[in-house]
């Protein structure tokens, strides 16, 4: 007796409905769990971006009191601060509204004076809060150096 077998063609190609499902679903949970490690790591990213942003324009003020020859007071509050000449702004700065960086917080003890000379008076350190990370403070010497530790 001869047996006939058939032979049944499959096609091979793509990928079958529960292999797509299952890497979906792995795909789901790495992304979950990245996106839980991102929102932690943010605030802390937020604050040294706030620290380096007012490093930079303190540095502009300092420029410009040189160049202007005239002092610039700057004027700190909760989460902005302002360079100016008596009435006059040479700039102003609100994390929230121009970035929307919501929870940094300046402190400071006193408002620095950044004189024609290039030097600072009413030396001062301004702390830069965010969420609960540890502060960051900015620190500005007699002789105009600005740093932030």
């Amino acid at each position: 007796m001869q047996c006939i077998t058939s032979k049944i063609k499959t096609n091979s190609y793509g990928f079958t409905i529960i292999e797509l499902l299952v890497v979906m679903s792995i795909s789901s949970v790495i992304a979950a769990i990245g996106l839980y490690s991102i929102s932690s790591y943010m605030p802390k990213q937020r604050q040294i971006a706030a620290a380096r942003t007012m490093k930079a324009d303190l540095v502009k003020g300092r420029i410009h009191a040189i160049k202007s020859r005239m002092d610039q007071t700057v004027e700190i509050s909760n989460s902005s601060y302002d360079i100016k000449n008596g009435s006059d702004i040479f700039l102003s700065r609100n994390f929230e509204i121009d970035f929307g960086w919501a929870g940094i917080e300046l402190r400071t003890t006193n408002s620095p004076t950044l004189n024609f000379d290039g030097t600072i008076s009413d030396i001062a350190t301004i702390d830069i809060n965010c969420a609960d990370n540890d502060p960051l403070s900015i620190t500005m010497t007699i002789t105009g150096n600005i740093t932030i530790e």
